[in-house]
């Protein structure tokens, strides 16, 4: 096997945006055995190397073909922020397209603790994009400038980056950061796919929760093509003038052709779908928000995620009391809808649902 000259070579190939199978077919069509795609696959996310020298059981040649045509780009950490509460949020920045850097957050989420109190399993929320199209009105991701796409190796990446600086390993992933995923279709479905693989990260189905606002025809080709994800689906109000002024994108997908699609994912994966629900004081927390919520879930397999509204500067709304969480919260599981309440976390660092904002003030 030689490598070409460098005067010959195009820019070298970003091996974290491709998954497995096409890793396999570019060394391929470079001179490479058949194995040579699988060996280089587990370095990267079993063994995390960083550099193609410390792929240790290729032969030199070989690693220095992959130094000439292909590359290990991965973001750097503009800012790190820690919560009392065990909850991290990271700042990343990558350049983007235009030459602009993209900045975008993840967050790690200390879920239960062992018996020294300390955190026994940990969640890592990944975001998709930086900034987002949708600009729903309550939320922190929407205000500022939308700044473009990521990559599959950007949004994989946030995982590995927050595993190396924090030094723990992950037990599940949301897909609930910044951005709108199906809006960055091809990408996010590479990245779900090399977080899932069996011989790289292998995070199951059920450990993997992507987050939508119901864009239907992307949700439509995302049942079709099997993500290997759970499915949550922000619905913040079944009264569609109130979903529609708090969810622009929710004006052209209408709830009754939306809870179509959800009953189609639920029959054929034979999973329930989350059905997030940020409550919003004077909003959509009254009794007759919580009717209409138990109403739209006949007939569904669902469960339904409350969330008490985290503040956001500038941002008019405002979380109900305590009691009229918990009132909402009863109002639905007397309907027989299954309903837990989201554990507030991070608040402090605005790094909880609705706050992050890519470091934007």
């Amino acid at each position: 096997m030689e490598p070409a000259s460098p005067g010959a070579l195009e820019a070298p190939v970003p091996l974290y945006d491709l998954i497995r199978p096409e890793i396999g077919s570019l060394l391929a069509s470079w001179g490479a055995p058949g194995y040579a795609g699988q060996q280089v696959f587990q370095w990267l996310y079993k063994k995390r190397v960083k550099t193609f020298e410390e792929m240790t059981d290729l032969s030199a040649e070989f690693r220095a073909l992959l130094t000439a045509r292909a590359s290990l780009p991965a973001p750097d950490l503009a800012l790190r922020q820690d919560s009392p509460d065990g909850t991290l949020k990271f700042l990343w920045e990558s350049p983007g397209p235009d030459g602009k850097p993209h900045r975008y957050e993840s967050v790690l989420i200390p879920m239960a603790h062992d018996e020294d109190g300390q955190p026994g399993r940990h969640t890592a929320c990944l975001s998709t994009q930086s900034g987002c199209r949708m600009k729903c009105d309550f939320c922190a991701t929407g205000q500022p400038h939308f700044e473009g796409d990521l990559s599959p190796g950007e949004i994989v990446h946030q995982l590995l980056g927050m595993e190396a600086a924090a030094g723990v390993s992950f037990s599940s992933i949301v897909v609930m950061g910044m951005g709108e995923a199906l809006d960055n279709y091809e990408a996010s479905e590479r990245a779900m796919r090399l977080l899932n693989d069996p011989e790289g990260l292998n995070f199951g189905r059920r450990r993997i929760t992507l987050s939508t606002c119901g864009l239907l025809a992307p949700l439509k080709r995302f049942i079709n093509d099997d993500w290997p994800v759970s499915l949550a689906v922000s619905l913040h109000s079944a009264d569609p003038e109130v979903r529609a002024r708090l969810m622009p994108a929710a004006r052209a997908n209408p709830l009754d052709r939306l809870k179509k699609l959800m009953r189609e994912y639920t029959f054929v994966r034979r999973l329930p779908v989350t059905l997030e629900y940020i409550l919003l004081k004077g909003v959509n927390d009254r009794p007759e928000d919580a009717e209409r919520m138990a109403v739209y879930c006949k007939g569904l397999l669902c469960k339904v995620n409350l969330i008490r509204y985290n503040p956001v500067p500038m941002l008019p709304y405002t979380s109900p009391s305590e009691d009229e969480v918990l009132a909402f919260q009863n109002a639905l599981k007397s309907k027989g809808v299954k309903t837990l309440l989201r554990e507030r976390k991070g608040v402090d660092i605005a790094a909880a649902c609705g706050q992050l904002s890519g470091g934007a003030a």
